[in-house]
């Protein structure tokens, strides 16, 4: 039934959008109406808005062949019927109905359900059918129908995957090593949990040792799975997003709601909103999401789709028996079989020497004890060595084992280490000083410290071997090369450096990246923010390592976003060290990140460090700073009272230390808006003044900052209720603001002026300037900003009776939202 109903609900929005571009439109849309209007679902003059709104959307998208956009509105009107019919299942005669006025000649398939084409595969054994159903493009004609005839109902189980479904899932790996007990289980639990009440999604745990195949099991299973859940598939590795043992699952929540189809402007600043964002998105989803590599239940909880119709596959080398005691499937995965292990092997040799003895491929299946990471490195080895005798190798590895006691996963990649040239080698065992994710050649070009060249032929032969893997995390093709160690090889490596290494090569390599890392970040953060205010003294060009090629601003900020794990790392690297002025010097940018993704956890750590650093550097101007830089996270991470602190020793510094200049303008800044932040206005206001003064008074006056200072001195008396003070200090910052023709302050001084004249009661002026504001929005594309003053204009249009106009400017508002992917579902 559950499958019919998506199917309707398809098959009528597919019709429907065909009638965009016809004289049958307004037909369409008033019946669209009245079909939510009868179930009370919503107003039909709100559901004609909404779909005006969407058919401008759709005659934009076709004439741009914007795919994804027409693909998000097929997919939100879809949810919505089937909302709505989920609701009532009755209603299901009128919809069919309705589908029978749009699209009379629609194919009809069970009966019942009509759709615009369809494509059927089936597998005669099982009597499973697979119905793939998908509307023509815009503007285009009905497709023609393959289905079966009209009343035909096969006794099979119907799983329908429309093509609006997008499922992000990495390739399977091959040869997959059988877990037919393992996915026999998941799939008896998702068809009992049809019987069952349903209050949160299918969890499945899989644990177990490195490399014993947990996420090739998960990624079998969800691809398998995939034409059940309707609204696609999703893959997160929760390494990509660790730093120093901890999640930052702020940013994992921003990533998953931009693959939700959330544009990035509109995601809000606050955690506690991203979450509940995050839920309104997955409400009810059927959807699947693997989540390979965690440590706890917590880094789980708050990433599970808001939806009885979702799996979750979760991965990682500890049981959570968290999850399991809240009705989670727990599978803990051994070694395979010798048998299923002797398979695997003869599958990877026979590629390269077909006529190879089943016996000694079972010897050395069996010293690889069922470990799937262990045969695949073998495999590795047999392809990089194609010559090289069966016996020779399988009593090298038993050499190994014997002499050594280690574990044979260590043995195989003990005897890939053994080949490696000598720049590979010292490559591998320095790479788990670096504390990122993955690494460019650059970067381990400084590592290495003997040239670009080195270091691409390292990343090669580590390549070759099977001890490094191209980084999934990034485009290639925009961003350059990356790799990346896994977490087993990187404990195996470690061991490495300390059998084999030197502690003085492994200093030496942190002391050349971290240098070398200090000064790419310096210059992403001039490439982005060129005049602002920094203490630190550039970085040089070095010798010994290219730079990263920053090509524009767009470049830099990717670059930030890829190694933000890393940077945040190297201060806590360069304090160890005994760095000082690295690990205060690294935080400036740092700063401007931090102010774009508001990471509160990992700033405060790195911010602290930068403070201590700076203190022991007896460097003043960098003390004040990083103060303030800390302040502002410690008040946003809601640790108020260490923020107090740290502005008023800042404050303090600045008027003992550098009286006058911009640094001590800036701590008052700073310690005004955190006055204003925790609602005290008059405080706040007085430090704005003082900042707005120094910056007058300097010997070339700052321009700028009187402007952002009467702006902020203007907001905080409002939020005070000193309108007409604050209307005098808002008229100054707008004209500052033309006259240094600063577009986006232009736009917030105009919107705060018409703020403060609707306080003032006087409509007229409010509408004017808050109109003047959302023209200059919509001119620098700032949609978030549009659609906010859009709504302001709106409750004014209202309170003046204007009910036309405030359904204008609420429908643009809502046209705004639906375009970035968060439009509510009852606007």
């Amino acid at each position: 039934m559950e499958a019919e109903l998506v199917a309707l609900a398809t098959a009528v929005v597919t019709a429907l959008f065909q009638e965009v571009a016809t004289d049958g439109w307004a037909r369409a849309r008033d019946r669209m109406a009245r079909f939510f209007g009868s179930r009370r679902s919503a107003a039909p003059d709100a559901v004609g808005s909404d779909l005006e709104s969407a058919r401008a959307a759709l005659a934009a998208a076709h004439r741009d062949n914007d795919e994804e956009t027409s693909r998000r509105l097929h997919e939100e009107w879809r949810d919505r019927l089937h909302r709505t019919l989920r609701a009532d299942p009755e209603a299901a005669a009128e919809l069919r109905q309705l589908l029978g006025e749009l699209a009379p000649g629609a194919t009809v398939f069970n009966g019942d359900v009509g759709a615009g084409s369809a494509v059927q595969a089936g597998e005669i054994g099982t009597l499973t059918q697979h119905l793939h159903f998908h509307g023509p493009a815009v503007g285009q004609g009905p497709a023609v129908g393959h289905g079966p005839a009209a009343g035909h109902r096969p006794d099979a189980t119907v799983a329908v995957l429309p093509a609006a479904a997008v499922h992000q899932l990495p390739l399977e790996e091959e040869p997959f090593e059988n877990r037919d007990e393992q996915r026999a289980r998941v799939l008896r639990a998702l068809d009992e949990r049809r019987e069952s009440p349903l209050v949160r999604p299918l969890v499945v745990v899989i644990s177990g040792v490195g490399g014993i195949g947990k996420t090739a099991l998960a990624v079998r299973l969800a691809h398998e799975l995939a034409p059940r859940f309707t609204e696609g598939s999703a893959y997160l590795d929760l390494d990509e997003w660790r730093t120093a043992g901890s999640i930052d699952v702020e940013a994992v929540i921003r990533h998953r709601l931009r693959r939700l189809g959330v544009a990035e402007s509109w995601l809000p600043g606050e955690y506690r909103a991203l979450v509940e964002l995050y839920r309104e998105k997955t409400r009810g989803a059927r959807t699947a999401l693997v989540v390979d590599n965690a440590w706890s239940a917590d880094e789980i909880t708050t990433l599970l789709p808001h939806s009885a119709d979702a799996l979750v596959l979760v991965t990682g080398q500890r049981r959570l028996p968290a999850l399991e005691a809240r009705g989670a499937i727990g599978l803990a995965l051994g070694p395979l079989s010798h048998a299923h292990a002797s398979d695997v092997l003869r599958k990877i040799v026979t590629a390269v020497r077909p006529d190879e003895s089943p016996r000694t491929t079972d010897a050395l299946a069996r010293l690889c004890d069922g470990f799937p990471a262990a045969l695949r490195a073998v495999g590795t080895l047999l392809h990089e060595h194609p010559t090289r005798r069966m016996e020779r190798l399988v009593a090298d590895l038993t050499s190994q084992l014997q002499e050594r006691g280690l574990p044979v996963v260590e043995a195989v990649w003990n005897t890939t280490y053994d080949e490696l040239p000598a720049p590979a080698a010292l490559l591998y065992r320095l790479l788990p000083q670096h504390p990122g994710y993955d690494i460019t050649t650059e970067a381990a070009a400084a590592l290495l410290g003997t040239g670009f060249d080195d270091a691409e032929d390292a990343l090669g032969g580590l390549v070759r071997a099977g001890l490094l893997e191209m980084s999934p995390s990034v485009s290639p093709a925009r961003d350059g090369g990356r790799f990346r160690l896994h977490g087993l090889l990187r404990a195996h490596a470690t061991r490495c450096a300390d059998r084999h290494g030197d502690p003085a090569e492994t200093e030496e390599g942190l002391r050349r990246l971290l240098l070398w890392y200090r000064r790419q970040a310096e210059r992403a953060d001039r490439a982005i923010a060129a005049k602002r205010m920094r203490q630190a003294e550039p970085v040089p060009e070095l010798a010994y390592a290219p730079d990263l090629p920053f090509a524009d601003e767009p470049a830099a900020r990717r670059w930030l976003d890829a190694e933000r794990g890393a940077l945040y790392g190297w201060v806590g690297i360069a304090a160890g060290l005994g760095e000082d002025t690295h690990a205060w010097s690294l935080c400036e940018p740092l700063w401007k990140h931090y102010e774009d993704h508001g990471n509160h956890d990992d700033a405060i750590r790195a911010f602290t460090l930068g403070r201590d650093a700076a203190q022991r550097c007896e460097r003043p101007d960098a003390l004040i700073r990083l103060r303030c830089q800390l302040a502002q996270a410690l008040w946003l991470g809601g640790r108020v009272g260490e923020a107090g602190t740290e502005t008023e020793q800042a404050v303090r510094s600045a008027d003992a230390v550098v009286p006058g200049t911009k640094l001590h303008a800036s701590a008052l800044e700073f310690r005004g808006k955190f006055l204003a932040w925790r609602g005290e206005p008059d405080r706040a206001a007085a430090c704005f003044r003082q900042s707005r003064d120094i910056h007058r008074a300097l010997p070339v006056p700052n321009e700028y900052g009187v402007l952002l200072q009467s702006f902020l001195l203007g907001r905080t008396l409002r939020a005070a209720g000193r309108l007409p003070e604050a209307e005098a200090e808002t008229d100054t910052a707008l004209r500052l603001a033309r006259e240094l023709r600063h577009d986006r302050m232009t736009a917030r001084s105009e919107a705060e002026l018409g703020r403060i004249q609707r306080g003032l009661g006087r409509p007229d002026r409010a509408v004017a300037a808050l109109e003047r504001a959302l023209e200059l929005e919509r001119r620098r594309g700032s949609t978030y900003d549009e659609a906010a003053l859009g709504e302001e204009l709106a409750e004014l249009a209202e309170e003046s009776g204007d009910r036309r106009a405030a359904q204008a400017y609420r429908a643009r508002a809502h046209e705004l939202r639906v375009r970035a992917g968060a439009a509510p579902e009852n606007p």
